[in-house]
């Protein structure tokens, strides 16, 4: 049976496609967890409500949406055990409030939908080693990752059709589908037979390949309704940078006094949200939500 890979970090080597811009200002805002760490903005919609993921004490993940001062804790009632390894992990959010995220489960997890109060079980037919669902879009598809015992594969599952489609990026040892805009545009972060990291697209039926260049290694995450794509490269030294890929370039961002900073999701306006390391207490990771300057 193979191992479920999660999207998470490796130092490797990646080659290049398209143009780069410098990094330029970017304008952030913390946000914490009381009595939280890892804490990470998965996800923000329009109207400015996030999901956030942390992990207590113990090592057990969590997840809230915050939207202005109300903070409502999704824990999807299915969910077993406690301790590291274990809880309810949140990944995107869409205007209209619906989040997707993963529970566990023994020995895997399984994915979900959240809409006002209901959980709904996000599971492919046929995996055997868990399912993720990692974006969803306004038009009713939600786009994710299984695992069976051939491998790993990426999915889209149209609500409305109750079907899931299995994605496979070529030449792709694993394939993680993590997001997807109105238009069906899809973005993957995948890798090869040495573990390495690269980003692509689907569009129209064609997969793009797509890497930040001069990084080692690079993840396409979310896009929004225009087509601009959150990305997290890492570099020759370790160090992970946010990037903004709009109009066929890509724009570095970094947290101020951050030694890493890692993006994770993007709204139709542009704000960006991840997690950062502080300068002053690098083994912190504290949430952020911001823009680039214009």
């Amino acid at each position: 049976m193979k191992t479920k890979l999660n999207i998470a970090f490796f130092a490797a080597l990646a080659f290049c496609l398209n143009g780069q811009a410098g990094a330029q200002t970017f304008h952030s805002h913390a946000v914490r967890v009381a009595g939280g760490s890892g804490v990470q903005v998965t996800g923000i919609n329009e109207a400015g409500e996030m999901v956030v993921n942390y992990t207590d004490k113990n090592g057990m993940a969590h997840c809230e949406s915050i939207s202005g001062s109300t903070i409502t804790q999704i824990v999807d009632p299915n969910e077993v055990g406690t301790g590291s390894g274990t809880g309810t992990s949140c990944y995107a959010i869409n205007n209209a409030g619906q989040i997707v995220g993963s529970y566990s489960t023994s020995p895997f997890g399984n994915g979900f939908e959240y809409t006002n109060g209901t959980y709904t079980d996000i599971i492919v037919p046929g995996s055997t080693a868990g399912t993720t669902a990692y974006g969803l879009n306004n038009a009713g598809s939600i786009v994710g990752s299984f695992a069976n015992n051939v491998g790993q594969f990426g999915f889209l599952y149209d609500v409305s059709t109750d079907t899931y489609t299995t994605l496979s990026v070529p030449g792709a040892t694993a394939s993680l589908a993590v997001g997807v805009n109105d238009g069906g545009e899809v973005t993957f972060a995948w890798v090869n037979s040495s573990f390495v990291f690269f980003g692509a697209t689907l569009k129209n039926g064609n997969y793009k390949t797509l890497t930040v260049p001069g990084m080692a290694q690079s993840q396409a995450l979310a896009i929004n309704v225009h087509g601009w794509i959150d990305f997290a490269g890492q570099d020759s030294l370790g160090v992970w940078h946010g990037f903004l890929y709009k109009g066929g370039t890509f724009t570095q961002f970094d947290v101020p006094n951050a030694t890493n900073t890692y993006s994770f999701g993007i709204d139709d306006s542009g704000k960006l949200s991840g997690g950062y390391n502080p300068a002053a207490k690098p083994t912190n990771e504290i949430g952020f939500y911001g823009s680039i300057a214009k």
